[in-house]
This record gives C-alpha cells, structure tokens and sequence, in this order.
C-alpha cells in the first residue's frame, strides 16, 4: 500500500512539473485565483484585486487534506476528494463577490449499503472589501470571508467553508522577478476548522522574464503549499498546486474582463 501511495505522489509531482512548463511556454499576465474562486493565493487569502469587470466561472479540484472533517462519508468515517464549482466578478474596483459549491459524497437514500456518490453539494457566497490600495510606501489591505450570507446559530450542520479575514499585500521589485508579500489574519466559524485559524501568509514571485508566471510559497496555519498559476490561450486561467507538499490540487476558469467603457468612446 505504501509502495502505491508513493507511486502516486511521484505521478502527482511530475504532473506539476509538466503544468509549470506549460505555464511557462504560454500565457498573459493574470492575478491568482483561490481554490473558492475568489482571488488569492492557494489556500489563503490575500489583498491582491483582480481588474474592474473581470468574471470567471470554473472548477477546482480538492485533495481530501483540504476537506472540512464533518464531511465524512459514514458509516466509513473517512472523508474524501471533491471539487468546487464556482461564479466570481469584480464589478468594482473594490469589491469582489462570488458563489461557489461544493461536491458532497453520500451513500445513496442515506441507505450504508447502497452505492456512494455525490448527491448533494454546500453552496456559499463569499465577499472580498479593498479599503486601502497598495501605495509607494504601504501594502493594499482587504477585509473578507468566504460562506458570508446565513445566520450560524452554531447547531447548524453547513457552514462547512465560513470564515472571515483581514489581508495585506506589497510587492517588491528586485532584480530578475518581482516578490509579493502577503499576510493574512483569519478566523474559521466552526471549531473543527480551527488547525487553519490565526496568521497565516505566503511569498509570490513573478520572474521579468516571463511575467505570465506567478509562483506561490504558503502557509495556511498547518502546513506549507507550493503551486504556481497562469493565463493560457487568453481566457483560460489554470492554477495547480501541491497541498502540504504532496496532495495534489489543480483548477481552470474560463475568464473574461469586460472593461468599463472609457469616456468619449
């Protein structure tokens, strides 16, 4: 068993590789996008806003790492891989909104002996507010969270993914790449989420000499990420990345920007 698991992550890590290549032999400049469709890092947040009438609508794979622990499948008692699907626009420069879903596996009816499979999804909305944006000498800052609407009257059993945050970014031009700085506070609604509460941040890095590519290093309050993103053929934005440094999580978008129509035109 042991041999297959590291078979696996060997074939997980030489799909990155193939990815990142990929990413750097085509693509546009494009901000990141968060696994929730938001814009972000992988599995943080940042103050980072993408153009004032960019859509996306896409999917994101999730690795069972990055599941919350009350999505088990019983009566197994493990949890399991999903994805999101999800809808995000900037309509305004400052602000971002979204609504996104996630796959959940049941047994089907409820019955623990019939087959499995995902018969129902958790659906939220998520908010993103730029109170300041990145200046000469200061970092742009952002207030947010993801599962926004719906009151938690804490019994509740959804509210899987809720949690709000306060984010700061600056980038650093240096010779060869430009470097992004971002550090995050944030707070999970439900305590089984509580291993990604409190600081969390990461480091991105976009090489002069390929802009398109941006690379992420992050920590999420319980491990480190890598991943890296891009832009390819104009509008299809693709994001792959490896969850604690083996669990391999990877998304496309389709993305357009409508761009506001200037004056006099």
């Amino acid at each position: 068993m042991k041999c297959e698991e590291l078979a696996m992550e060997r074939k997980m890590i030489r799909e990155f590789r193939i990815f990142a290549f990929i990413c750097l032999m085509t693509g546009a400049s494009v901000r990141a996008q968060q696994y929730t469709g938001m814009n972000g890092l992988l599995h943080v947040p940042s103050a980072e806003m993408d153009s004032v009438g960019s859509t996306r609508i896409g999917v994101h794979a999730l690795p069972k790492v990055m599941m919350p622990d009350p999505m088990l499948l019983m009566p197994e008692n493990e949890k399991y891989a999903s994805s999101n699907w999800y809808l995000s626009a900037t309509p305004l420069r400052w602000m971002e909104v979204g609504y996104a879903f996630t796959l959940m596996k049941f047994h089907k009816n409820l019955n623990p002996n019939a087959e499995t499979g995902f018969y129902s999804k958790d659906r939220y909305f998520s908010l993103r507010i730029q109170p300041l944006y990145e200046g000469r000498y200061w970092p742009s800052i952002v207030v947010g969270g993801n599962d926004v609407w719906g009151q938690n009257d804490g019994d509740s059993q959804s509210f899987y993914f809720r949690n709000f945050y306060g984010a700061a970014t600056k980038h650093f031009q240096l010779p060869f790449v430009e470097v992004g700085a971002h550090v995050a506070y944030r707070h999970w609604a439900k305590d089984y989420n509580k291993k990604w509460n409190g600081v969390v941040g990461g480091l991105t890095f976009r090489p002069d000499f390929y802009r398109p590519l941006r690379l992420v290093a992050e920590y999420d309050g319980n491990g480190v990420n890598v991943g890296a993103d891009c832009l390819v053929l104009r509008y299809v934005q693709l994001q792959a990345s490896l969850m604690n440094g083996k669990y391999l999580s990877a998304g496309a978008a389709f993305r357009i920007v409508l761009a506001p129509r200037r004056k006099g035109k």
